[in-house]
C-alpha cells in the first residue's frame, strides 16, 4: 500500500515541485490577476499565481509575488521557502552580475526558513542542493551540506537517504553512492511511500529500475507517478521518464514499453539538450523491444 509523504508542493531550487490545487477549479492567470487587483492581500491567489509565473520558467515574475507574500508575514517558513527556492532556481539564468547576489538572498531566506520550522524538510533539500552544488566562491559549503542532510534525515529517515545520496553523487564518493542506494531501496521495498515532491519520485523510480527483475514493478509506480505530476519546470526530462519507465515495463514482460520506448524516441528528438548516452541507451532498448 502506498501513501504520501508530506503536504509540500512547492517550487525548490534547480529542481521544481508540481503546484499545488489551492482552488476548486482550475482558474486562468488573467482571472487570478484581477482576483489579487481586487484584493491584492489574499495570501492564496498571491500562491497560486506565484506557482503558474514558475510552472512556466517565469522566475522574475514569481518572486514579485512571492515578494508580497513574504511582506504579509515575514516569519511565514513556507513563504520564506517559495522566495528563496524561486530565487535560487532564477540564479540558473540571471547575467554573471546578478548571481552571487541573488543566491546569498535566496540562501538568507531559506536558513530563516529552517530555522522557523525545525520540520521543514524542502527549505533544508534547497539547501542542501545550493551547499553541494555552488562552488565555496559562490556560497558553497560541504559541511554546511552535510549538517542539513542529518536534520533532514531527523525529520524524514527516506528523505535523508537522498539527501546523502545527492551529496555524495557530487563527491564521486562510490563506496557511500552503493551503500546508501542500498538502504534507500531496502527502505522502499519495506515502506514503499510516493512522495508527493516529484523530483524524489523519478529518483527513487530510476534507481528501482537499475536494480532488478524484482524492483521493476515498484519502480513503474514511482515513474509513473513523477509523468503524471510531470510540468515543464521538472529537472528529469521526459525522455529519461519515458526510458526508465520503458525499461521497467519490458522487464516485466509489459507489451505498454513498446509505445513508451517510442515515446522516449520523440521526447529525445525534442529535448534541446541532447544527451548522447541516453540516446545510446534508448536506441538500446528499442531494439530489445523490437526482437
Amino acid at each position: 500500500m502506498f501513501f504520501r509523504i508530506s503536504k509540500l508542493n512547492f517550487i525548490i531550487l534547480f529542481t521544481i515541485a508540481c503546484t499545488t490545487n489551492l482552488f476548486p477549479q482550475k482558474i486562468s492567470l488573467d482571472s487570478l490577476i484581477q482576483i489579487h487587483q481586487n484584493n491584492p492581500q489574499n495570501e492564496k491567489t498571491l500562491i497560486e499565481i506565484g506557482e503558474l509565473y514558475a510552472a512556466e520558467k517565469k522566475w522574475d515574475l514569481a518572486i514579485d509575488f512571492y515578494e508580497k507574500l513574504v511582506d504579509l508575514d515575514s516569519e511565514n517558513p513556507d513563504y520564506l521557502y517559495r522566495l528563496g527556492g524561486t530565487q535560487a532556481a532564477y540564479s540558473e539564468v540571471v547575467s554573471k552580475l546578478k548571481v552571487l547576489s541573488l543566491i546569498n538572498t535566496a540562501k538568507r531566506n531559506l536558513i530563516k526558513s529552517a530555522s522557523l520550522d525545525f520540520k521543514h524538510i524542502y527549505s533544508r533539500w534547497a539547501l542542501v542542493q545550493i551547499l553541494t552544488e555552488l562552488p565555496q566562491i559562490l556560497g558553497g559549503n560541504k559541511e554546511n551540506a552535510l549538517i542539513y542532510c542529518d536534520e533532514i534525515q531527523n525529520i524524514s529517515f527516506i528523505h535523508g537517504l537522498i539527501s546523502y545520496h545527492y551529496f555524495y553523487s557530487f563527491q564521486n564518493n562510490q563506496d557511500k553512492i552503493t551503500e546508501l542506494e542500498t538502504d534507500i531501496i531496502n527502505y522502499i521495498i519495506s515502506t514503499p511511500s510516493l512522495f508527493e515532491f516529484n523530483y524524489f519520485n523519478f529518483v527513487v523510480g530510476r534507481l528501482l529500475a537499475t536494480q532488478n527483475d524484482k524492483t521493476n514493478n515498484l519502480s513503474i509506480k514511482y515513474l509513473e507517478t513523477y509523468l503524471a505530476n510531470y510540468s515543464s519546470a521538472d529537472r528529469f526530462t521526459l525522455d529519461e521518464v519515458y526510458y526508465y519507465l520503458a525499461y521497467s515495463k519490458y522487464k516485466v514482460g509489459n507489451t505498454n514499453s513498446k509505445f513508451l520506448i517510442k515515446r522516449a524516441k520523440e521526447a529525445y528528438e525534442n529535448n534541446q539538450k541532447k544527451n548522447p548516452n541516453l540516446n545510446k541507451k534508448i536506441e538500446e532498448l528499442d531494439k530489445l523491444i523490437k526482437q
